[in-house]
């Protein structure tokens, strides 16, 4: 009785040391198109959770060498196991062992004897229960994604820049960060001659050359229309500095809207500030890019430049 490769087909764990009610109890649930794994003790069901990963646990509560309630507690204690439904399963009748049992985090009491046909019932219904919070939980957290994505670049928007980044800066006050302020040049020559449709897409493709250049741990965020910020953690006012040539450079190379049989060439400029060398918050941060931009912008387009005081 031990779990298959099919993924869909939920495994239950049986957590009883009767090897005759186990074979039975195995037999009925595989009939019912589940997988089985069986062990005999509290220890070896906190044991086998990292290796099988059941779907639901039947515990029984009298088990030889070991507290199933304590069990319980470890598998809800736990956030790698705590969505796992655990059924207690005995023939204690005492309304302090159900207490303690719902106390420990079941979500169930069977007693015995019963019928395969209610056993399978409670287990379908806990089943049904977790997938539908697993789905819920699933939706919360793409929704919470959505909510600080902008919908046209796959970037951060500047809500979640403004919600993180200076909490980042706090947290790690002798780690430099730098960030690129980068604007496309002549958008607006773009967007006058190939229409506001076709500017979108090649925002969008732009962000994907950006994403194909960016190191591990850094991102990108769409600042508004053109501009964008891009967040380097670790990252040292000469590393800074590289990565924005390498964005810059790889920008001018490439070929936008082939997508729609054109051959689109543009370019950016970008401005390059670090922390805490330049600035000691992110406004000030945000502000010496800008800058740092704006020199780069007077410099004749198409060039990185960093934040210097003078600026």
């Amino acid at each position: 009785m031990e779990k298959h490769d099919h993924t869909d087909t939920p495994t239950i764990l049986i957590a009883d040391d009767n090897q005759g009610l186990v074979r039975l109890l195995g037999d009925i649930l595989t009939e019912a198109g589940y997988h089985v794994h069986a062990v005999s003790s509290a220890d070896d069901t906190l044991a086998v959770l990292p290796k099988i990963k059941p779907d639901l646990i039947l515990l029984d509560v009298d088990m030889i060498g070991g507290s199933a309630f304590n069990a319980c507690r470890s598998i809800k204690q736990d956030p790698h196991t705590s969505d796992i439904p655990v059924l207690f399963v005995t023939s204690r009748r005492n309304q302090r062992d159900i207490i303690t049992a719902f106390r420990a985090g079941g979500q169930d009491y069977v007693n015995k004897p019963y019928t395969p046909a209610e056993l399978l019932a409670r287990i379908q219904t806990h089943l049904a229960l977790r997938k539908t919070q697993k789905e819920l939980k699933a939706s919360e957290a793409r929704y919470r994604e959505l909510s600080i994505r902008d919908d046209l670049t796959d970037f951060y928007n500047t809500r979640y820049l403004y919600q993180t980044l200076q909490g980042q800066l706090d947290m790690h006050r002798n780690r430099a960060l730098s960030v690129i302020f980068m604007d496309i040049d002549d958008f607006k020559f773009v967007v006058d001659t190939y229409g506001h449709l076709n500017g979108s897409r090649i925002i969008a493709e732009l962000a994907d050359v950006v994403r194909s250049v960016l190191p591990d741990g850094c991102y990108g965020v769409s600042y508004g229309g053109d501009e964008f910020v891009i967040v380097l953690a670790g990252h040292d006012g000469e590393q800074g500095l590289q990565v924005a040539e390498r964005i810059r450079a790889a920008i001018e190379h490439a070929e936008f809207l082939a997508s729609q049989d054109l051959s689109i060439h543009i370019t950016v400029s970008c401005g390059v500030a670090t922390f805490p060398h330049d600035a000691q918050t992110l406004t000030e941060l945000l502000g010496c890019a800008d800058q740092a931009l704006f020199y780069s912008k007077g410099q004749g387009k198409n060039t990185v430049s960093t934040f210097f005081p003078s600026l």
